[in-house]
């Protein structure tokens, strides 16, 4: 019976620790759905995350499936076979290519694809790690604002702001070299300082509520109180951040590849766009060039979305 009681205790202790978070949460996705462009962009998102996740399921061919000659990596193409690429979209005659192939007979939609992964990672990744520096630097900095530690912190993000974005991450990469891990590090560099200038003023103001001061007559830390009453205010706001840093981390991405300056060994949309200009194909061939364009524009795009509406979510202006 003892035991009962306890299990009962624990259900009742469980469900009162959690029930008004479940709540809130199913109101704040009632709020969101309400936003068609936030529901436009997850809709976009998730279609790119099946993309990266079972890309055999959703691309036609292998990567290394060629036009005319298949499966078969060692099959050579006759030269006039050749000098029929890039081919136009074609739908089962001679071959089934929905978007066309580039100037090696690689399906357009194929590669599209594959791709897909690159971007994700290098958006969630750079996005991360840009809040991961950002959000807590934001954090200390406003909590101990008109201190030293505040002084330090801003003015290395002067240093940081006065540095050009793309000319600093080219000269980065190419120091470092060409890696897509090295990409998302130099992204992410320079991706922090508006994560830390806007958390920074949030918590300033934050500080100065009536709440803060109680746990501060309640005896509680400096790091108790930032981290248990300030930071779960400001995380609606830092994922609002981490959504815009990942759009722009692709597209810094896309602009690195197209300067040359990108893992050649990856697939990637920026680098089919670059192959497209280098071949001397961009007025001749609209089904290579438009549809990785169209795929860096709406991922983007996608993230934008998401991060206004969580902004509006989180806090409503009406």
């Amino acid at each position: 019976m003892s035991t009962q009681s306890k299990t009962a205790s624990a259900t009742g202790s469980f469900k009162e620790r959690w029930e008004p978070r479940i709540e809130r949460f199913r109101r704040g996705w009632n709020r969101y759905t309400q936003h068609k462009m936030g529901v436009l962009g997850l809709l976009i998102l998730l279609m790119y995350v099946l993309w990266a996740l079972f890309p055999s399921v959703f691309a036609p061919h292998t990567l290394q499936w060629r036009a005319f000659v298949g499966n078969d990596p060692h099959a050579y193409l006759t030269l006039q076979q050749k000098q029929q690429f890039p081919h136009p979209p074609a739908f089962g005659d001679p071959f089934f290519a929905p978007l066309g192939t580039d100037d090696l007979g690689h399906g357009i939609l194929t590669k599209m694809v594959y791709s897909a992964k690159t971007a994700l990672y290098i958006g969630f990744a750079a996005g991360l790690l840009s809040s991961l520096v950002g959000v807590p630097l934001g954090l200390i900095s406003g909590f101990y604002g008109d201190t030293w530690i505040d002084e330090l912190i801003q003015r290395i993000v002067d240093v940081m702001y006065g540095m050009p974005f793309l000319p600093f991450l080219v000269v980065l990469v190419a120091i470092n070299g060409i890696t897509t891990t090295n990409i998302i590090f130099g992204i992410a560099i320079t991706s922090w300082l508006n994560n830390c200038i806007l958390i920074r003023g949030e918590t300033l103001s934050l500080k100065e509520r009536a709440y803060i001061e109680s746990a501060r007559v309640a005896g509680a830390s400096d790091t108790r109180i930032v981290f248990r009453h300030i930071l779960p205010n400001v995380i609606p706001l830092a994922f609002v951040f981490l959504a815009q840093d990942a759009a722009g981390a692709i597209l810094a991405q896309a602009a690195l590849a197209y300067l040359g300056l990108a893992d050649f060994t990856a697939n990637s949309w920026g680098i089919m766009i670059e192959r497209v200009s280098a071949k001397g194909y961009v007025f001749d061939a609209p089904w290579w060039l438009i549809p990785p364009g169209l795929a860096i524009t709406s991922i983007a795009a996608a993230f934008y979305f998401i991060g206004f509406s969580v902004e509006d979510v989180a806090n409503p202006q009406e």
